[in-house]
């Protein structure tokens, strides 16, 4: 016989519950898990403290990088193009740019060098025939009417070589004036005439720009002219960047209507293209207490810039900032910033705003008044 076994209902029970526990437990983990993974790491930076400095109050002003030397290369002879330098092409002073037929200048030197020969010969004779008559005029047996018609011929022999020496000069400048070469090194831009053209005294050919002797020009209004130093450095904003750059000279005289003047900063060597706009910043008030951040602090976009301060969580903050002077390795800001806020200058580039930070050994040692242990 078979005996059915007996399970109290209050075993049953527990044993239920057991389970219901574990399954809990488990879906807990789970959950926790998941909302651990969903979380960012810490991103690992290094920080440096706002200060506070004496400076100068700051203008943002719209500007244009512009060539020292862009002139227009004029053709100064006449004739047919026969060759011209592309566009785009670079040159060094003194290179062709173009080259015009030539072929009648070196008719036309070949029969007054053959006239200058001619005219050396006369005057060779006539010096020869002098020194006879001379001779003759010793011993009494020439006139002196001889003796002067002789002078005057061989005088006027050689002036007439003289003229014509200077024409000869004149010729084989003319023929190096077929040969149009770049007056200083730089880019051609833009190109006025083709092969085949006949061209004509002072028709422009290429334009030819220095691209690597820039200035940016600014036209800033006048009240700003006291407070400009030569050589002073001001920021540069370009393509997300922020530059350093000297002020080389000012006009000392401003335009009427407008009631600004130019100012221009030396931009040589500079990896920008001649006609791209930047945005300067000019000093337009007496030196004022302002904060300081390190250059590398700033993020420069599109529509903002802003620094990444910590916080007392170790989370990064966004502060928007209004950029102005710069001092060295710091620049001047305007914005919700207290002397001694840390700010990022190093991993910040995709750092969002509230995710949490890690500093290395070396820097938590010089900032022990974050209290943090990483």
């Amino acid at each position: 016989m078979i005996r059915k076994l007996f399970i109290p209902s209050a075993v049953r029970y527990i044993s239920t519950s057991a389970s219901s526990l574990v399954l809990l437990s488990a879906m807990l983990l789970v959950s926790l898990n998941v909302q651990a993974s969903d979380e960012k790491p810490a991103q690992l930076v290094s920080i440096e403290s706002v200060k506070q400095q004496q400076v100068k109050p700051s203008i943002w002003l719209p500007a244009n990088v512009i060539s020292r030397m862009n002139a227009p290369i004029s053709a100064e002879q006449t004739g047919q193009l026969l060759w011209i330098e592309d566009v785009g092409s670079s040159v060094e002073k003194g290179q062709l740019l173009a080259q015009i037929d030539d072929r009648h200048l070196k008719l036309q030197l070949a029969r007054q060098q053959a006239q200058v020969k001619q005219f050396q010969a006369n005057v060779e004779y006539l010096t020869h025939q002098k020194k006879r008559i001379s001779k003759l005029r010793e011993a009494n047996n020439s006139a002196l009417s001889e003796f002067e018609r002789t002078s005057k011929d061989l005088t006027v022999a050689i002036n007439e070589v003289a003229a014509l020496k200077s024409l000869v000069a004149q010729t084989e400048l003319a023929l190096e004036k077929t040969k149009i070469v770049a007056p200083f090194s730089g880019h051609v831009s833009e190109r006025f005439a083709h092969v085949g053209e006949l061209i004509s005294v002072g028709r422009s050919l290429v334009q030819l720009i220095d691209t690597k002797n820039l200035d940016i020009k600014i036209a800033a209004p006048i009240n700003i002219a006291p407070f400009l130093q030569k050589d002073a450095q001001v920021m540069v904003k370009w393509q997300n960047q922020l530059i350093q750059l000297p002020i080389r000279t000012w006009s000392q005289a401003g335009n009427q209507l407008s009631r600004t003047f130019d100012v221009r900063l030396s931009a040589n060597n500079i990896d920008i293209l001649a006609g791209s706009a930047v945005m300067v910043s000019l000093p337009k008030q007496r030196p004022k207490s302002a904060m300081l951040v390190p250059r590398d602090a700033l993020v420069l976009r599109e529509n903002e810039t802003y620094v990444l301060t910590v916080d007392e969580e170790d989370k990064a903050m966004k502060v928007s900032v209004i950029v102005g002077q710069g001092v060295d390795d710091y620049v001047s800001v305007i914005g919700a910033l207290t002397l001694n806020d840390m700010v990022i200058i190093r991993g910040g580039e995709r750092l969002q705003s509230g995710q949490k930070v890690r500093f290395n050994n070396g820097l938590i040692a010089k900032v022990p008044s974050l209290g943090l242990v990483k």
